[in-house]
């Protein structure tokens, strides 16, 4: 853990843009030029350690959440008022409340929040039993609205870079990087889940890309009989909850990169229900580009102009 510090602390001081100082109050939004956080990988998840009114537990970052910070009220005690109904990709609802009771989050690259109101927070006891015990809630879109995300796994931490027009044309987010491939994404109902156009032998498929998740493919019976007859989808074995997993080979993503994802679970049709309806999806065969291909490369998401870099890992 101390060489972690150490590391993330040179990492700070080169980008040279965060005093451990730094300090901001009511909304939970990044206002800086760029900054690093340090990862921790559960299963499929990234997660950002943070301490909110002194209780410590951990954050996911997730870009399918919409708002910029969700917390898990049984972890922490917050004094909350109800909203409504909230419910998750998986179909899952939950009662989700309102609080103005967060005195201090304090990530531990010395960002802090303090006073922050109007953030919604719900019982996630549920999560915290199949994901992590200290599972905090969600970091959303809305936190990094407005910068540039760029994600590394295999070296645990996620960098923002503010969108700038001299940034746009140093794209100094690509300093020391080997580009494999630069793909076209779109955006429909939902402003923070990149949409791509797939092709997977004669399949078209619809992709979106989710750091809150493995991955998953839905193909109709017929064409999922045809990917199998021709060795596009070839059975990957079965994980340790007892659920098949699938290899998709040849997958071409916007026409231009070629690649083949891994380790991936299929769902129906009626369990993309979620997805497609919150995401305005018609295309029959549909599927999520998640941990098990985002853990293959370094990636680099830019909102603004509609872009994922593929990096070398």
């Amino acid at each position: 853990m101390m060489i972690a510090v150490l590391l993330c602390s040179i990492q700070l001081g080169a980008l040279g843009q965060l005093s451990t100082e730094q300090v901001y109050e009511h909304i939970p939004i990044f206002h800086g030029d760029s900054i690093v956080f340090p990862i921790t990988m559960v299963n499929a998840y990234p997660f950002v350690s943070v301490e909110v009114n002194g209780i410590k537990g951990k954050l996911m970052f997730d870009n399918g959440t919409e708002a910029a910070l969700n917390l898990n009220d049984n972890l922490v005690n917050l004094k909350t008022k109800k909203k409504g109904k909230g419910n998750f990709g998986s179909g899952q609802s939950f009662d989700e409340n309102i609080s103005d009771t967060i005195a201090e989050l304090k990530f531990t690259n010395g960002l802090t929040y303090r006073n922050l109101l109007n953030i919604k927070s719900a019982k996630l006891d549920f999560l915290q039993r199949s994901i992590t015990p200290d599972l905090m809630g969600f970091i959303g879109y809305n936190f990094f609205k407005g910068y540039i995300l760029k994600l590394d796994y295999l070296r645990r931490k996620i960098t923002l870079y503010k969108n700038t027009e001299q940034r746009s044309s140093s794209k100094d987010f690509l300093n020391g990087e080997r580009v494999i491939a630069i793909i076209n994404f779109e955006l429909r109902s939902r402003p923070n889940i990149p949409l791509v156009h797939v092709k997977i032998g004669d399949t078209d498929v619809l992709g979106a890309f989710d750091t809150g998740q493995f991955g998953i493919i839905q193909f109709e019976e017929n064409v999922e009989k045809e990917l199998k007859a021709k060795g596009l989808l070839v059975s990957g074995g079965i994980d340790g909850y007892g659920e098949e997993l699938f290899n998709v080979n040849d997958v071409v993503i916007d026409g231009t990169f070629k690649t083949n994802v891994i380790g991936t679970p299929p769902m129906s049709r009626k369990g993309t229900d979620v997805f497609r309806k919150a995401l305005q999806v018609e295309e029959p065969s549909f599927m999520c580009f998640g941990y098990r291909f985002l853990d293959q490369y370094k990636t680099v998401w830019d909102y603004a102009e509609k872009k994922i870099y593929i990096l070398e890992k």
